[in-house]
């Protein structure tokens, strides 16, 4: 199977799903001045709001059409501070130790099939924020009372080798588009505490997919120790 950051690069921007909102929580851990990395950052859809609040933002993406679909998206609305908008790699962040007060990842890890990668990736958020700063995570949980995904999960498992991982298919060509992860609550907050964090807020929610069903979800928040 292909590299998931590969397909990920090559994926058509106006593919890529951006259906998970950004939950208020976030502003309890931001401040005049804050300096916040928007990990994954896709269109724009969570960067943008952030900086129409003055903050101080960058969105880093491995996409590059997405990338100028946020580029484009921002020249359209008044941010009273432009976004920085780069290419890189979750796995390897192109910036400085202790660069940010707080760094979001907003459905992004649902899209990292290696467990492996997304230590790393969390270990690099880790090194990029400032002692003390935040870890802001809304992702997809495991959904076993839908029949749907509770099928999936179980027919897909020969192949993705996770449980909980399922294969996402192009609603117009059939082929397969990319490999999805629905988390368990047990599984984020040990991926937070033993890369570098302490869970200070965890909520139960609820989110809307690209297909428009119904799934769990999670809303976490990480302090830095």
């Amino acid at each position: 199977m292909e590299s998931q950051s590969c397909s990920w690069s090559k994926i058509e921007g106006k593919n890529i799903p951006t259906t998970v909102e950004l939950d208020p929580i976030i502003y309890k851990y931001t401040f005049s001045g804050c300096r916040i990395l928007d990990i994954g950052c896709a269109n724009g859809k969570v960067s943008i709001p952030l900086a129409l609040h003055g903050y101080s933002v960058a969105g880093v993406d491995i996409n590059t059409e997405v990338l100028s679909m946020a580029k484009s998206s921002c020249k359209s609305q008044n941010c009273l501070q432009i976004p920085l908008f780069a290419k890189g790699n979750a796995t390897i962040l192109p910036f400085a130790d202790a660069t940010f007060d707080v760094a979001v990842m907003q459905a992004f890890l649902t899209t990292v099939i290696s467990k492996e990668n997304r230590a790393r990736i969390i270990r690099e958020a880790c090194r990029v924020l400032k002692p003390q700063g935040h870890l802001y995570i809304a992702d997809f949980g495991q959904t076993w009372h839908s029949k749907i995904y509770r099928e999936r999960y179980i027919n897909d498992l020969a192949v993705t080798k996770e449980e909980g991982s399922f294969l996402a298919y192009d609603q117009k060509t059939g082929e397969l588009a990319y490999v999805a992860h629905h988390f368990t609550e047990k599984e984020l907050v040990f991926l937070l505490i033993e890369n570098g964090f302490e869970v200070e807020y965890f909520k139960n929610d609820e989110f809307v997919t690209r297909t428009g069903n119904q799934v769990n979800g999670f809303v976490v928040v990480g302090r830095k120790e």
